[in-house]
């Protein structure tokens, strides 16, 4: 008896899923683990010409050795289920089709879980750099700002750190992304030859084409989508969406580079100034970021124009409705950069004397609106599933979304305008309040980052291997030859 008869065989199960259980895929095929695309096509078709009942008459009796070759092949000539098989065994190719499966993919769940210690580190810098910068407000510290500001250098050398390696190596997500703008183009090129198809001018008669019609087919006049002028225009509003689409990807490429070249400018000038080392005005100070803002404003507003040409290029004379798309999408676009831009000038304009008479309340206004525009958006929510007219669980499960939605916006209002409001109070009365206690929110909402960035890191990188290993404790009928690919066999997942 072969390996490949060791292969037990089932019906399919309730999600449409193979559940063919295997010792080992890579002996089905007579291939090795390291085996390239092309050895494990040519092994494919020499066992499939071999097993085939139609090619083969020996082999007719024996199809269940033809379904366990193309299941091997269809397994393993797909890279994602192959690094997942490599990793889990048969069983996380299974668990791969459910909810979350994606975090099996071992490039996914390691990319993520250095995302999240990353983000756990940056977040324990800033607590450090916090609790350095309230020492030194409160007199309880002489060190210099240039030592207080050593956990930002970090977070900056970290950030360059991750945006050289990105350039030097793409990632999964940006690849995921590029196939499916390649597949949505594709469909746009699909959709344009259909509507740029010739129509016929001797179509036979039918209720929808009455016999006099067809007669005066020359004269009839052509749906909008089929005339000459507005194909034309089509093809221009294509090709100057193309090329804004093509300018704001190259500056979407730069832009994270120039973002850290400016704070890190911001930042020495900053230092330089608190230090006493140069007088230079808070004007001058806040221009790199000011900087940072009109590249941003640079993006988005090539984001946007490309947007508004979209919707133009659809909208098929409905003007109306093509403008208030246009107005919506306009505000979605800018409305966070408007309150980040405004608060800046202001805090600007209040600390250089331009706007003296002005409260510390009044100057932190746009502060205030994120508030009132998500709990509008929530309100919309709640009203749009009301409106869907759900019954049952469905409801309930509605609700429980907005429930969700609703404590997280309390959570995150409470910790943001507490810290607003001690802030405000700090820099009306400076000797009212210690720094330390106007940055108890912020403290708290780091460390909370930090520990759920921790364990969530652990988890992609240790709890999947539990997680396939539970589910195989759960299914008792499964023999013991086809457990998780033991760790001793497993193929090690390329480094990200």
């Amino acid at each position: 008896m072969s390996a490949s008869d060791n292969v037990s065989e089932r019906t399919l199960n309730g999600e449409g899923r193979s559940s063919i259980d295997t010792v080992d895929l890579y002996t089905v095929l007579g291939v090795d683990r390291e085996a390239t695309p092309n050895e494990l096509k040519r092994a494919y078709r020499r066992l499939a010409l071999q097993h085939h009942p139609d090619r083969n008459p020996r082999a007719a009796g024996r199809s269940g050795e033809f379904v366990r070759i193309q299941y091997a092949y269809d397994v393993l000539s797909d890279e994602r289920k192959r690094r997942i098989y490599n990793r889990y065994g048969e069983l996380g190719v299974q668990m791969a089709g459910r909810v979350g499966g994606e975090l099996l993919d071992p490039l996914v769940s390691n990319m993520l879980s250095i995302v999240a210690f990353s983000t756990a580190i940056v977040a324990l810098l800033l607590i450090m750099f916090f609790a350095l910068l309230s020492r030194r407000v409160d007199r309880a510290s002489s060190w210099p700002y240039s030592v207080i500001f050593m956990p930002l250098w970090t977070i900056d050398v970290v950030i360059l750190a991750v945006l050289v390696w990105s350039h030097l190596k793409p990632s999964v997500l940006q690849d995921n992304e590029d196939s499916e703008s390649v597949q949505f183009e594709e469909e746009e090129a699909c959709v344009e030859s259909v509507s740029d198809a010739p129509q016929a001018d001797n179509m036979p008669a039918t209720d929808a084409t009455p016999l006099l019609g067809a007669r005066n087919n020359q004269s009839a006049p052509q749906p909008p989508l089929q005339q000459p002028h507005y194909r034309r225009r089509q093809q221009r509003l294509r090709t100057a969406r193309k090329h804004v689409e093509a300018c704001a990807s190259k500056l979407a490429t730069a832009a994270p580079m120039l973002y850290l070249l400016l704070l890190v400018a911001f930042q020495l000038s900053l230092v330089l100034k608190l230090d006493e080392y140069v007088d230079w005005s808070i004007i001058r100070i806040a221009a790199p970021w000011l900087g940072i803002e009109t590249i941003h404003f640079v993006l988005l507003t090539l984001q946007l124009t490309a947007g508004l040409v979209r919707i133009n290029e659809h909208a098929a004379g409905n003007r109306s409705r093509s403008t208030s798309k246009m107005v919506v999408l306009a505000a979605d676009t800018f409305w966070w950069l408007l309150i980040r831009v405004s608060l800046a000038l202001l805090i600007v304009g209040k600390l250089s004397g331009m706007l003296a008479t002005w409260s510390w309340v009044l100057v932190f206004v746009p502060a205030y609106l994120p508030a009132v525009r998500w709990a509008i958006a929530l309100s919309l929510l709640r009203r749009q599933l009301r409106a869907m007219g759900s019954d049952g669980e469905m409801e309930q499960n509605e609700n429980a979304i907005v429930m969700i939605c609703v404590i997280a916006f309390s959570i995150v209002m409470t910790f943001m305008y507490s810290f607003v409001a001690l802030l405000i109070w700090k820099l009306s009365q400076p000797l009212a309040i210690r720094l330390a206690l106007v940055l108890v929110p912020v403290f708290i909402a780091l460390s909370l980052a930090c520990c759920c960035c921790s364990c969530l890191g652990l988890c992609l990188r240790y709890g999947l291997d539990a997680t396939v290993e539970n589910e195989m404790a759960g299914q008792p009928d499964r023999p013991a030859n086809a457990a998780v690919v033991p760790a001793e066999y497993r193929i090690a997942s390329p480094c990200i």
